[in-house]
């Protein structure tokens, strides 16, 4: 299990189980050296997906997952410090996003 796996399996024990098991397979497919770099392209990845088909209502359960992803890789990036979390905030700003559409 990576750094990311073990650091956000810590935080969802209370998450729905199809949501946990979503979040966690995400991260399977990503190699990133941070733990909150790992999670923001995991949330990316699921992104990606929900994008594929968005009215089909089934990919709304990978938005909720790129939500959450998201959510946690800034709180990784907070509890490294205030200059990580500002790198990491110039990293992963709207314009990154905003390619994906």
């Amino acid at each position: 299990m990576s750094a990311a796996a073990e650091w956000l399996a810590s935080r969802i024990d209370g998450a729905p189980a199809s949501l946990s098991s979503m979040m966690m397979a995400a991260l399977q497919n990503v190699d990133e050296a941070t733990i909150h770099d790992a999670l923001a392209e995991a949330a990316a990845d699921c992104l990606k997906r929900a994008l594929q088909d968005p009215t089909d209502r089934a990919r709304a359960f990978d938005l909720l997952a790129a939500d959450a992803l998201l959510t946690h890789a800034c709180e990784a990036a907070a509890e490294a410090g205030d200059e990580t979390l500002r790198q990491f905030t110039d990293k992963w700003n709207p314009d990154r996003f905003a390619t994906l559409l």
